[in-house]
């Protein structure tokens, strides 16, 4: 039967998605045909209205250009599935809306899948996260080290033992603080417009802290800047000519954000 309440037509394909993930917990993503054939089975309204396609494959999605909505609450993979947007997925950054319905919105009936989603998919998704990452799987190693002498009395017998003249050791630390202060900018600025040497304009947004997505005409550039390639570049900076950052990908795009004055903040 379908429901009294007036459900949003975006939240009516977010909770069909959401109910095929709970079904299928092992599958990671869905097609568009079947998001749409378990909105039908849902039946919260008497038939499909005419915005739904759209929302599915459109309007709901985090990581394309939005076209008037601006939800977050669906992420497109590279063979056109769908999933549910979860913390720390990259969104296009015109895109601003939000990532789940709100509870007020929903019949009660679909509170449960709400507290669902919140507690168990998207914590599944950090767990999974800390599972896959080698450097998060090593905590704890080495522990014993400690077992007679506490990490802050071996740091402060270390220290002792250093000479005075510590400019050669303070050299890789500087560089390393410069490029967080300039990681701090790049992340304020995320979403404005920049422009190229040939003026050319572009957007870019953060992928946590791995690297950056940059956008031309709301149209994602196809491979990530990773963080690596930008540590590259500032190390470099001031910059006078592209070719200075020639083996750093998408440089005409990294030229015009490094140099660019919000960027820079007159360190260089």
């Amino acid at each position: 039967m379908p429901v009294d309440t007036e459900v949003l037509v975006a939240d009516e394909c977010w909770i069909a998605l959401a109910q095929l993930h709970k079904t299928h917990p092992k599958k990671k993503s869905f097609s568009a045909l079947e998001i749409l054939d378990r909105l039908r089975q849902e039946k919260i309204h008497s038939e499909v209205r005419r915005g739904v396609p759209p929302h599915i494959y459109l309007h709901n999605v985090a990581n394309l250009p939005p076209n008037s909505a601006k939800y977050r609450m669906f992420y497109r993979l590279e063979d056109g599935t769908y999933r549910l947007f979860r913390p720390g997925d990259d969104s296009h950054p015109d895109r601003r809306g939000k990532t789940r319905p709100d509870r007020d919105d929903l019949p009660s009936r679909y509170h449960k899948l709400l507290d669902w989603y919140e507690k168990e998919y998207c914590a599944r998704s950090v767990r999974s996260v800390e599972e896959d990452d080698p450097v998060l799987q090593m905590r704890g190693v080495g522990k014993e080290i400690w077992a007679d002498e506490g990490g802050d009395a071996f740091v402060a017998r270390e220290r002792a033992g250093w000479s005075d003249n510590l400019e050669g050791k303070d050299a890789p630390a500087a560089s390393g603080h410069r490029m967080e202060r300039v990681w701090k900018r790049i992340s304020r600025h995320q979403g404005e417009k920049f422009y190229t040497k040939s003026k050319l304009p572009f957007t870019y947004s953060l992928e946590g802290d791995s690297g950056l997505w940059f956008y031309r005409e709301g149209t994602r550039i196809n491979k990530k800047l990773w963080r690596g390639d930008l540590e590259k570049a500032v190390a470099r900076c001031p910059l006078d000519k592209v070719t200075e950052i020639k083996d750093c990908f998408d440089s005409s795009y990294l030229f015009g954000l490094l140099m660019d004055p919000r960027i820079s903040n007159k360190e260089w």
